[in-house]
């Protein structure tokens, strides 16, 4: 799974649209849910089409983010991965993404922004120790 990364978003939409994102929480909230019980949800905080949801509901089908089975004339969806899952895949996916070329600038950045919390550091070079035996 390749996802495009917006920096400048926070949580899901820093992967998914906006909507896809509302959408996938969603489905993650409730999985077995039908694309008229979403459109319901959504249209407390928006207005939204029902065709709306479903184009969305098929983009994140197709994206292998949702499973869906067919009740009668509608479909059931629910989440491929549990939301920790998706966050695993994305964080592999950016990192990768950025270590691709020279990492000494990614890492040495990483490494700054951690020592700023003495938590995270220590987590940090636990898990570099844990790695090593």
């Amino acid at each position: 799974m390749k996802f495009a990364f917006r920096p400048s978003k926070k949580g899901i939409p820093q992967v998914l649209g906006e909507l896809e994102s509302k959408v996938m929480k969603e489905v993650w909230d409730t999985p077995g849910c039908t694309a008229r019980e979403v459109r319901d949800r959504l249209r407390v905080e928006r207005k939204i089409a029902y065709t709306t949801v479903l184009t969305i509901l098929d983009r994140l089908h197709k994206k292998k983010l949702l499973t869906r089975s067919r009740i009668g004339r509608a479909f059931l969806y629910s989440p491929a991965l549990s939301q920790q899952e998706f966050d695993e895949i994305v964080t592999r996916d950016v990192l990768e993404g950025l270590l691709k070329e020279d990492s000494r600038p990614i890492l040495s950045t990483f490494v700054e922004l951690v020592s700023a919390d003495e938590e995270q550091l220590e987590e940090l070079e636990e898990l570099v120790r844990r790695k090593r035996r």
